[in-house]
């Protein structure tokens, strides 16, 4: 395994403090992996029956709850059937689990025993989480305010949770100077170049669940992009084994405040109209990864496009009267399908997947306020 900077093209040997390039750009697994069905451990029901398109054989995986295929279940939206891929109910509730679960493998195995990660929540809950599994030290820092449903799981699992005032950039500081103040390797999710490579799972799995083909679109919110890069890296790995014919259209979606992506995707300049959303999943103001995921989306024909708080509030009733208890972040995907639906860029004859990337269970005092101020 090698890691590369596809800004300045620099190769490197991994090692457990290396997180970014030189020239400060993230860096990414170097890999011009394939993947079919033959590559399939048909023996396995949990995400490693992929493990020969991850950086880490099936046997040195010790830290695991056998996380099993997450659900593909219709759902209504503007009367056009869509699938969401319930990525909610991975073991710690987000689709974070995926790549948690590769990196903290490897630390493991590379004999790191005290770790430290920023997150908006969900991050945060699924290193916490895996590090219990394997016994590491866990070191979660947060922004001040984070939904009590993801610091009480935090701290739940033996983490030292540490809210930080200020905004999302000030967290990843914080969270990076950890390696004085508490003597823990940063592994930051979105800057890990192992977890990407874990997150991939979701395509392999959506891959098989829709017939061992690719779904037209795939939607999700965007923060950092991770969930976007990992689902054009996995389904490009599947287009190069010829499991599949062409690539799935990536949409993602933020909120009108923080759209950074949209933005630069719309050759704008960045320009943050306001922080406070329910979607606080995605507030992230820059991601370390945002020319790199415009490019995939370019690539896929995809879009990047931004949706209203009281679409967001929309989706989630919508889902929730169809069954689905969804966080407000996640909500933004199928707000994003609504939107994508009645502008035409998604056809109702076409297979769309929307991902529920976290549990509504994380954040009930959000959904209480909100169900509070209506009557749906």
């Amino acid at each position: 395994m090698k890691y590369m900077c596809m800004s300045c093209k620099n190769v490197y040997k991994p090692r457990p403090l290396l997180i970014k390039c030189v020239c400060g750009s993230a860096l990414w697994v170097k890999s011009e992996h394939s993947f079919s069905k033959t590559d399939l451990i048909e023996s396995d029901f949990s995400m490693w029956r992929y493990s020969k398109a991850f950086p880490l054989n099936k046997e040195d995986i010790l830290i695991s709850f056998n996380e099993t295929m997450t659900p593909l279940a219709e759902v209504n939206v503007c009367d056009v059937p869509v699938f969401a891929k319930m990525d909610s109910l991975m073991p710690t509730g987000s689709f974070k689990d995926r790549g948690a679960a590769l990196v903290v493998n490897y630390l493991n195995n590379q004999g790191v025993k005290s770790i430290a990660e920023d997150s908006s929540g969900n991050g945060g809950s699924a290193y916490a989480g895996y590090a219990a599994k394997g016994g590491l030290k866990c070191n979660v820092f947060i922004p001040a305010g984070t939904s009590l449903g993801k610091t009480v799981q935090i701290r739940l699992y033996g983490a030292n949770c540490i809210e930080v005032e200020g905004g999302r950039e000030d967290v990843t500081r914080a969270a990076m100077n950890s390696t004085e103040t508490n003597c823990s390797h940063y592994v930051g999710h979105n800057w890990h170049p192992l977890f990407i490579e874990g997150v991939k799972s979701i395509a392999y799995e959506i891959w098989e669940q829709c017939g061992y083909k690719a779904p037209d679109n795939f939607v999700a919110p965007v923060g950092n992009g991770s969930l976007l890069a990992a689902a054009y890296l996995g389904f490009s790995e599947l287009l190069r084994g010829g499991a599949i014919t062409k690539l799935p259209r990536l949409y993602g979606i933020q909120t009108h405040g923080v759209k950074p992506f949209v933005q630069v995707f719309n050759g704008d300049d960045i320009k943050i109209n306001s922080t406070e959303t329910v979607a606080e999943g995605i507030r992230i103001q820059r991601s370390s990864r945002l020319i790199e995921i415009i490019d995939f989306v370019r690539l896929s024909e995809g879009a990047f496009i931004s949706v209203s708080e009281e679409q967001i509030k929309d989706a989630m009733y919508f889902m929730g009267k169809q069954g689905f208890f969804i966080e407000p972040t996640s909500a933004t995907a199928f707000a994003g399908i609504a939107s994508l639906i009645e502008s035409n860029s998604i056809c109702k004859t076409e297979m769309t997947v929307g991902v529920i990337t976290g549990n509504g269970l994380k954040a009930t005092n959000i959904i209480q306020n909100l169900l509070n101020k209506v009557d749906i």
